[in-house]
C-alpha cells in the first residue's frame, strides 16, 4: 500500500459502497474568463471655495479677439471723484471765428482787401489818372484865356495870350486821342478831380474879373498866367518821368517844350497898353 494514499472509509452495513469520482472530462479551447472592469473610485467632495472670476486672457497684438457673451462678470469698481465729470456731456465748442485766430482772420481779410485797393488804384484807368487831370486844366485854362483875351489892352499880351490858347487846345485835343486809346471815356474821369479843378478855375475867373473891373486886368492876368503855366510845366515834367506809358512820357516830354517858352513870354511880358 502506498504510503501517501490516504485509506478508504469502509462502507457501513445497509449502506451502498462509495462510487469512484471519475474525471473531469477535458473542456476544449477553453477561453479565458473577461478581466473585471474597473470600478470608478469615489471622489472625495472637494471643499467649498470662494468664487474667483476667470482671468482675462492677454491679447496679442495684431489678433483682435472678438468680444465673448460669456465673459465672467466684472466685480463693481468703486467711484472715482471725476465720476460726475467723466460721464457729464462735453462743453459746447467755440465758434470757429472767436478768439485770437478770428481777430488774425478778419486782420488778414482787411489786409487782403487793403491790398486789392492798391492794385486797382494803380492799375487799368488810373495809371492815366495825371494825364487826365492834365486834359481837365488845359480845358479849364483855355476857357479863362479865351474870356479874358477880348479885355487885353496890350498887343504884346494878345500876341503871348494867342500863343497860349493854341497851345492849350493842341495840348489837350493830343491828351484826349492818347486817353481814347487807352479806352478811357470822360465819364470815368475821377469826380473828385474834376470838382477840385473846376474849384480853381472858377477862382481864377473871379481874380481875373476883378481885375478886369478895377482897369489892372493886364497886369494880374500876365502875372496870373506866369504861376497857372509854371504849375503846368511841373506837372508835365513829372508825367514825362514817372508815367508808365511811353507815349505818355513822349506826350508830355513835348508838351513841355512849348510850354516853357510860352512861361516865359509871361513872365519876361512888357505891358505897351495901360
Amino acid at each position: 500500500m502506498d504510503p501517501n494514499q490516504q485509506p478508504q472509509p469502509q462502507p457501513q452495513p445497509g449502506e451502498l459502497p462509495q462510487q469512484p469520482t471519475p474525471p473531469a472530462a477535458p473542456q476544449p479551447y477553453a477561453q479565458p474568463a473577461p478581466a473585471p472592469l474597473p470600478q470608478p473610485v469615489p471622489q472625495q467632495q472637494a471643499p467649498q471655495q470662494q468664487w474667483q472670476p476667470a482671468p482675462t486672457p492677454q491679447q496679442q497684438p495684431g489678433y483682435p479677439q472678438a468680444p465673448s457673451a460669456y465673459a465672467a462678470p466684472q466685480a463693481p469698481q468703486p467711484y472715482s471723484a471725476n465720476y460726475l465729470d467723466s460721464i457729464a456731456p462735453p462743453p459746447p465748442k467755440a465758434p470757429f471765428l472767436s478768439g485770437t485766430f478770428g481777430k488774425l482772420f478778419f486782420v488778414l481779410i482787411g489786409l487782403f482787401v487793403l491790398a486789392v485797393s492798391l492794385i486797382v488804384a494803380f492799375s487799368g484807368q488810373d495809371k492815366t489818372a495825371d494825364l487826365q487831370q492834365m486834359v481837365v486844366r488845359l480845358e479849364n485854362m483855355n476857357n479863362s484865356a479865351k474870356t479874358s483875351d477880348k479885355y487885353l489892352k496890350s498887343s504884346n499880351l494878345s500876341n503871348i495870350n494867342s500863343t497860349y490858347q493854341i497851345w492849350l487846345a493842341g495840348t489837350k485835343a493830343q491828351g484826349e486821342e492818347l486817353l481814347k486809346l487807352g479806352d478811357v471815356k470822360k465819364t470815368d474821369y475821377s469826380k473828385t478831380m474834376v470838382a477840385s479843378e473846376k474849384k480853381l478855375a472858377t477862382d481864377l475867373d473871379a481874380k481875373l474879373e476883378d481885375a478886369r473891373l478895377s482897369a489892372t486886368l493886364n497886369r494880374v492876368y500876365a502875372n496870373s498866367m506866369t504861376a497857372e503855366t509854371e504849375k503846368l510845366v511841373a506837372m508835365l515834367t513829372a508825367m514825362s518821368k514817372k508815367s508808365s506809358s511811353q507815349k505818355i512820357r513822349d506826350y508830355a516830354k513835348t508838351a513841355n517844350e512849348t510850354l516853357k517858352q510860352i512861361q516865359k513870354d509871361f513872365d519876361e511880358y512888357v505891358d505897351d497898353g495901360n
